[in-house]
């Protein structure tokens, strides 16, 4: 278990599900059955583990996305596309324990920084070219400000299910899904293209 990728997997299992702040090195070491020298080969401090193992675990999601655009060039269905990247994302929240990025906003700003960038990034690099792109296809209205729909509520996702109650606790990812994003994405199409293709 002293493989990097191995302690990054590990580590960033449990500070998701349990919060960066909970294991000390120490511990980590111990878990994993490895030497604390081993450890601190890797990752000279818990704010470069806490770091690169979020690193890895954001690259993993944003890889899926990357796929999934690769895998599907329908040029005619932008909009199946920002489904499934807010899907993707409700999983990702579902996994995350809310206490997880509060510790990184408040212990490790530098690695808040990289989730906070990765979250723009998808908002601003891909879903609001695709809505854009739609709105060209004659999908979403002539009349619609993209980029204030992407500011109001496809970059807010993340506040909306962790409120409290957490959403999660009493709903399913397909019905948030449907009410947060589906629902909204409906109330900007055309009336053609909703006759044509209703969202699913």
């Amino acid at each position: 278990m002293g493989d990097k990728k191995n302690i990054l997997v590990y580590a960033i299992k449990n500070f998701t599900k349990f919060g960066s702040k909970r294991f000390s090195m120490d511990e980590l070491a111990s878990n994993l059955g490895i030497s604390k020298k081993t450890l601190y080969k890797h990752f000279n401090s818990k704010e470069k583990l806490v770091k690169e193992s979020l690193q890895y675990y954001l690259g993993n999601i944003k890889a899926n996305v990357d796929n999934y655009i690769l895998e599907n060039p329908n040029e005619e269905k932008p909009l199946t596309t920002i489904i499934f990247i807010y899907k993707q994302g409700l999983i990702t929240f579902q996994e995350i324990n809310p206490a997880f990025l509060y510790g990184l906003h408040k212990y490790y700003p530098e690695a808040y920084e990289i989730y906070s960038q990765l979250k723009k990034d998808i908002v601003w690099d891909i879903v609001c070219p695709l809505l854009q792109k739609a709105q060209r296809l004659g999908q979403v209205r002539k009349n619609v400000n993209v980029q204030l729909v992407c500011t109001l509520f496809l970059s807010r996702m993340e506040e909306t299910v962790y409120s409290k109650p957490n959403l999660f606790d009493e709903y399913s990812i397909h019905e948030l899904l449907e009410h947060i994003i589906i629902n909204n994405l409906r109330g900007i199409l055309t009336l053609e293209y909703l006759q044509k293709s209703p969202l699913q």
